[in-house]
């Protein structure tokens, strides 16, 4: 029986609350003397029904019939890793961004063999891990695209484990590939004013003010994700709730005369999305590409990244002897050492001028 669960008000239901995501696994415990004592998982908060205490007490009143008609309710205690994976997405998805969801999907199907998805997830060992990371190094896959491997299983692995389906997390202590994972990004002084002043020419009052943000720093998800809620106009300033946070922590800036007078051209709002997809009414699945694109081209910068704003962000505060405490500040990075790649990129760069004055002296 699991401890500290929180009990509801309806008879044998009680859930437990995931402390970042605030997702409730709702379990239901079921004692019939001299029959069964037991206790389920029968549904989580963020599931496809959106189950709650009162859906959860009819599942539970569903097993107990069951039981009285004679038929088994006793869990796979050892289900297929297939099996597993479709059943951790489905916990996954209010959680993560569909185009994670489809990145996951795309990897496992990709990279895990049939007769790999097909084994008991407690008979899966670390070298069918490694294996699968040997197979894509000699297949010639980027290091970022094998990483993805640890992204899926570590996670996928770890509720597992809180599921007793296993006993331990078999994706730690994986050997990848090494290579410096930190993209360095910057743009010549021409660049960076052009790409700001075709960014001021956007005509679409909703679609300027979205890349204006990505200009202060804001991920793009952050920028999709923000409501007028959480938008402070009279006291400039806007926050980035935890929920809407990579590091899960919230975050609040100052909105600047620029940013507020652009969200002032849109028809503000005290509650739901700042920017709300014009089609749907819904939230943007991802950040508009034929804008984004259009800008690209115009300021000869293809290679650029959405997520590239918020380096260009950075190395261009370092390489002004910005403190870095107040450029981990804009950022959002809940750790000074994240920052320091922009710093260390000013010594990189540094160091390839000293050697090309070198091999010009030579």
């Amino acid at each position: 029986m699991r401890k500290n669960l929180i009990k509801t008000k309806f008879p044998g239901i009680y859930y437990e609350q995931d402390s970042l995501t605030k997702v409730k696994t709702y379990i239901a415990r079921i004692n019939i003397a001299g029959v069964i004592n037991t206790e389920q998982i029968v549904g989580y908060s963020n599931d496809a029904i959106k189950t709650n205490p009162s859906i959860a007490y009819e599942k539970r009143t569903e097993l107990i019939n069951k039981i009285k008609n004679g038929e088994s309710i006793k869990k796979i205690e050892n289900p297929r890793l297939i099996d597993f994976f479709k059943e951790y997405i489905e916990y996954k998805k209010s959680q993560i961004s569909n185009g994670k969801i489809y990145l996951y999907e795309k990897f496992f199907y990709k990279h895990v063999s049939e007769k790999l998805q097909k084994k008991k997830i407690k008979d899966l060992q670390k070298d069918d891990l490694q294996k699968i990371i040997n197979t894509m190094v000699d297949e010639g896959y980027k290091p970022s695209t094998i990483l993805t491997l640890k992204d899926v299983f570590g996670p996928m692995l770890s509720y597992a484990l809180e599921l007793d389906y296993v006993e331990k997390n078999v994706a730690k202590g994986l050997q990848f590939p090494k290579f410096d994972r930190n993209r360095y990004f910057t743009l010549d002084d021409d660049k960076a004013k052009l790409l700001y002043k075709e960014i001021l020419n956007i005509a679409d009052n909703q679609i300027r003010a979205m890349f204006l943000f990505l200009l202060r720093g804001r991920r793009a998800g952050e920028v999709l994700s923000l409501e007028w809620q959480n938008v402070d106009l009279k006291n400039n300033k806007y926050t980035i709730i935890d929920s809407q946070s990579k590091i899960r922590k919230t975050l609040t800036f100052v909105l600047d005369e620029e940013l507020k007078e652009a969200l002032e051209c849109l028809e503000v709002k005290t509650e739901g999305l700042v920017f709300p997809s014009p089609v749907t009414g819904e939230k943007y699945y991802s950040f508009p590409k034929r804008q984004w694109n259009n800008l690209k081209k115009k300021c000869g910068i293809e290679n650029m990244k959405l997520h590239d704003f918020r380096h260009l962000l950075g190395y261009t505060l370092i390489n002004n002897n910005v403190p870095i405490e107040q450029v981990s500040r804009a950022l959002g990075h809940s750790r000074i050492s994240t920052t320091q790649i922009y710093s260390n990129q000013k010594e990189k760069m540094a160091a390839a001028a000293v050697d090309s004055y070198l091999k010009l002296m030579k």
